[in-house]
């Protein structure tokens, strides 16, 4: 008797996507026990609802059809059952919506679509589904990576394949791009990037359509390390890291951040966009000009972050991770090509108010080689040593902490603020052991 509702229920479920194939959001409806003779799958607006008494029936009979597609004999060699796709497919769709890290289920899913029996757009849509209702599902995510890679093969092989940015670390990306790029291949040239005629290495709309499922994921479940790390994995294998893809993210996370202040996961994909954007900016010229200005609008979100909302961790974490980036950018920063660089404006910019900073100091060249940075302040122009310049900085961010501590009334802020002056006053410690 069980048997048999389960069957009639599961075919109710296939009906119901056979006549609406555009269901585009999946829940459970709260009722324990059946209170109506009708069909427990209910589809309204494209919103696909399933009373939960009928659970505890439809699962155990969807997966123990998945797992006879999977039995094995005493000696482990895999039993082949004669059942259709079609079936498989029922089966699989019916315990995934359930749970959706059964792996077993996805892998029938992913030899039905080897089998040229499922599109791989299609799945795609289902996982798109199976993540409304289970937006943390890493074995979801996991076969969309599966098919993504798929989809880019077929494509590549009727496209030239472009060449790929040069693997950035998360922590350092400008260093580990140079020592990286020796052995990688040429990445494509920054001005072939830019530009409203800029080829992009994928189909736009299948990018756009996974960037919002990621983005619909991390909606639905705050902090999620899954969402956002198959976000970075789209970007950096199907979009190739393209410079417009990282520049339109970055814009429009900005937006998201400020929204979810606490997100350590959406604050270290910003993280993954600025370390990929210096595998870019190479070039003395394009450090000053883009690099530099990026980071420090990184800063100043930082500030106005911390300043309005007190007391989240996330945001020192991820000034601390920006903080690195600009050292990074003065440790390879030799020769500054002119006295009006963006650089210089942005130094000033962060400087600006600093009593204790004179207008004006240099340092002459030895041996012909230049040793200077040029700061403009106000109408007046200063040479400044490259180490003290990452002094200034190290001071602006040191009085920005005393700033905070001083003026801040709540104390987990405070206690933040504190932790980022000891880290500051370790980072000068360890490097000339002479505290400011």
């Amino acid at each position: 008797m069980a048997e048999e509702l389960a069957h009639r229920i599961l075919s109710d479920l296939s009906t119901a996507f056979q006549r609406h194939p555009n269901i585009d959001e999946v829940g459970f409806i709260c009722c324990p026990t059946c209170q109506h003779n009708r069909s427990p799958v209910v589809v309204e607006n494209n919103k696909l609802g399933i009373e939960t008494w009928c659970l505890e029936l439809i699962f155990p009979y969807a997966h123990d059809k998945v797992l006879r597609a999977r039995s094995r004999d005493d000696s482990g060699r895999k039993v082949k059952v004669s059942r259709s796709a079609r079936s498989l497919l029922e089966a699989t769709r019916a315990v995934l919506l359930v749970q959706a890290d059964c792996l077993t289920a996805w892998n029938i899913r992913k030899e039905l679509v080897e089998a040229e029996d499922l599109k791989c757009i299609q799945d795609l849509k289902f996982a798109a589904l199976v993540l409304t209702k289970h937006p943390k599902s890493s074995e979801t995510f996991a076969h969309r990576r599966w098919l993504l890679k798929q989809v880019v093969q077929k494509t590549s092989s009727t496209s030239p394949q472009p060449h790929p940015v040069a693997p950035a670390s998360h922590t350092n990306g400008l260093v580990a791009a140079d020592q990286a790029s020796g052995g990688a291949t040429a990445a494509q040239p920054l001005s072939a990037q830019r530009g409203a005629k800029a080829e992009l290495p994928c189909d736009e709309k299948l990018l756009e359509t996974e960037l919002a499922v990621c983005q619909r994921s991390a909606e639905r479940y705050p902090s999620n390390y899954y969402a956002w790390t198959h976000r970075a994995w789209v970007v950096e294998n199907v979009a190739r890291c393209h410079y417009k893809i990282l520049m339109r993210e970055l814009s429009d996370t900005r937006h998201w951040i400020s929204r979810h202040i606490s997100d350590h996961s959406g604050l270290q994909y910003r993280q993954f966009l600025i370390t990929q954007l210096g595998t870019h900016f190479r070039s003395a010229d394009t450090l000053q000009d883009e690099f530099l200005p990026l980071l420090t609008a990184e800063f100043e979100l930082l500030t106005d972050l911390i300043t309005a909302f007190p007391g989240h961790e996330a945001l020192w974490y991820h000034r601390r991770y920006v903080f690195q980036q600009w050292e990074s950018v003065l440790s390879v920063y030799k020769c500054p090509k002119s006295d009006n660089s963006a650089s210089s404006r942005n130094l000033t910019h962060l400087h600006q108010g600093r009593s204790d900073i004179p207008a004006e100091f240099s340092r002459d060249c030895e041996d012909g080689k230049p040793h200077h940075a040029t700061v403009v302040q106000g109408n007046k122009k200063a040479k400044v040593d490259p180490a003290y310049t990452e002094h200034l900085t190290l001071q602006t961010e040191l009085e920005f902490c005393r700033n905070v501590m001083a003026t801040c009334q709540d104390g987990w802020q405070v206690r933040l603020a504190g932790s980022y002056q000891h880290w500051l006053q370790q980072r000068i410690l360890g490097r000339d052991n002479n505290p400011l």
